[in-house]
C-alpha cells in the first residue's frame, strides 16, 4: 500500500521544510521506474511524477505541495500520501505512455528487417518509390495517428487525374505497390508491439484489376540485333540476361565463383533464397569465356572501365542498342529475362520448371506473368492431343439407320 512507504526527507512538513530550495527535484522511489519528486521553491512547492516507459523518461506535475502556506485539500494540495496515492493509481498520469514512434522509425526497422533477407537492389528500389510517395506524406507522423481516412486520402491521392484510362490505371498499380511496401511496414511495427491496432490500414483496400502484365518479348531474330547493336561492354550483360533470365540485380552482383561449368548459382536474389540456373552449351561457352582470368570475387559483369554497372546504365543502354537496332517498340532490360523465359514456354517447357529458374516464390506469379503465352501452348495441346469420335459418331448412326 502507497500510505505505508516512508520517507525520511519528504514524509512531513517538517522534514521538508528543512531541504534547501533547488530546481532539481528530491526524489523518492516508489518501486524500480517509478519515482515522486518534490521540488523546493522559495514561495510554494511542487509535486512531481517520473516513470520510465519503454525506454523512456516521463515527468507529470501533480500539485502543489502542502506547508506552511498550503494546507492539503487532497486536489490541488497534496500531502505526501496523496502523492503516493497517485503515483501508484491504475490510472496514474503518466500509465500507459508510448514514446512516439514516427513513420521515419519505423521505416529505418523494415528496412533493416528487409537487408537480412532480400536484395539489396531489390530494398533501394523500394526504398525510391517510399521516398516519394511516403516520407515526404507522413515521414514525422507518428503511426498511432495514422487513420484509415488519411490513408485513405493518401492513396487515392497518387492516383494520376487523366482521362487517359491507362494511365490512370498504371497509377493506380503504382500505389497498389507502393501500399504493399508501406503496409508491410506498419504491419511489422504492429508485430513490434508499436501499434496496438491494425485496424487503421487493412480497411484500406488495393485498386483492383489494374495490374496487367507486360507482354514485351524478343524473338530470337529481335534477340539477335539487339545483341549486335549493343555497346561492347554492354554486349555481355545483355547476352548473360538471355542465356540465364536473371534480373538485373541479380547479373549485378554475379562473381566469378558463381559460374560453373553447366550453370550459375545465384546467391544474391529478390526473394533471398540461392537457386541454380543450368546452362545450354552455348551459354556454358559464354560464361567460362567471360569468367577468364578472374579471381572467385571479382564481378562477372563490369564497365568498360573497371566500375559495376548501374541500373540507369543499363536502361541507357539497352534503349540504346534498340534504337539503333530498329527494335519497334522497344524492349526493357527486364523484357531480357521474360524473353528467356518465354522462348522456353514456346518450347512446351513445364510452368513449374519456368517458375524455379526465374525464382518466382509463387506458381501464382509465373501463370500471371505469362498466362497469354499459356493459353496458347494449351490450346495447341488440345488440337494435338486431344483424339477424334467423329469415326464412331459416324458408326453409331450407320448402326440406328
Amino acid at each position: 500500500m502507497a500510505r505505508k512507504q516512508r520517507s525520511i526527507r519528504l514524509q512531513t512538513k517538517e522534514a521538508r521544510r528543512l531541504l534547501p530550495p533547488a530546481h532539481e527535484p528530491y526524489w523518492h522511489e516508489v518501486r524500480p521506474l517509478l519515482h515522486i519528486g518534490f521540488r523546493k521553491g522559495r514561495r510554494s512547492s511542487t509535486w512531481l511524477l517520473r516513470e520510465n516507459v519503454n525506454g523512456r523518461r516521463h515527468k507529470r506535475r501533480l500539485g502543489l505541495a502542502d506547508d506552511e502556506n498550503f494546507d492539503a485539500d487532497h486536489v490541488t494540495v497534496l500531502s505526501f500520501e496523496d502523492a503516493l496515492t497517485i503515483a501508484t493509481a491504475d490510472d496514474r498520469p503518466t500509465a500507459g505512455l508510448v514514446p512516439r514512434y514516427t513513420v521515419n522509425a519505423a521505416l529505418t526497422a523494415y528496412w533493416a528487417h528487409r537487408r537480412a533477407k532480400s536484395a539489396k537492389s531489390s530494398v533501394e528500389a523500394d526504398k525510391v518509390k517510399i521516398k516519394a510517395h511516403v516520407v515526404e506524406k507522413f515521414g514525422e507522423t507518428d503511426v498511432a495517428d495514422l487513420t484509415t481516412e488519411k490513408l485513405q486520402a493518401w492513396r487515392d491521392g497518387m492516383v494520376k487525374d487523366t482521362d487517359d484510362e491507362d494511365l490512370k490505371r498504371r497509377s493506380k498499380a503504382t500505389a497498389n505497390r507502393v501500399r504493399a511496401i508501406f503496409f508491410a511496414t506498419l504491419n511489422l511495427a504492429y508485430e513490434h508491439g508499436r501499434i496496438k491496432s491494425r485496424d487503421a490500414w487493412q480497411r484500406v483496400k488495393p485498386f483492383k484489376n489494374v495490374d496487367q502484365a507486360r507482354k514485351r518479348a524478343l524473338t530470337v531474330a529481335e534477340a539477335v540485333k539487339v545483341i549486335n547493336a549493343c555497346a561492347p561492354d554492354f554486349r555481355p550483360l545483355v547476352r548473360g540476361a538471355l542465356y540465364t533470365g536473371l534480373r538485373l540485380g541479380e547479373l549485378f552482383a554475379l562473381q566469378a565463383a558463381d559460374v560453373t561449368e553447366e550453370r550459375i548459382e545465384v546467391r544474391h536474389s529478390k526473394s533471398g533464397k540461392p537457386r541454380s540456373v543450368p546452362l545450354n552449351d552455348e551459354g556454358a561457352q559464354f560464361f567460362e569465356e567471360t569468367t577468364a582470368g578472374k579471381r572467385g570475387a571479382d564481378l562477372v559483369f563490369t564497365r568498360a572501365d573497371g566500375y559495376a554497372w548501374q541500373r540507369i546504365h543499363a536502361s541507357r543502354g539497352m534503349k540504346r542498342a534498340c534504337t539503333n537496332a530498329g527494335i519497334n517498340p522497344p524492349a526493357t532490360f527486364h523484357d531480357l529475362r521474360r524473353s528467356y523465359a518465354s522462348l522456353l514456354i514456346n518450347k512446351k517447357t513445364d510452368i513449374e520448371v519456368i517458375q524455379k529458374l526465374l525464382g518466382h516464390a509463387d506458381l501464382r506469379m509465373t501463370v500471371r506473368a505469362y498466362a497469354h503465352l499459356l493459353d496458347a501452348t494449351i490450346s495447341k495441346a488440345v488440337r494435338k492431343n486431344l483424339p477424334s469420335f467423329g469415326a464412331a459418331v459416324t458408326k453409331v448412326k450407320r448402326l440406328m439407320a
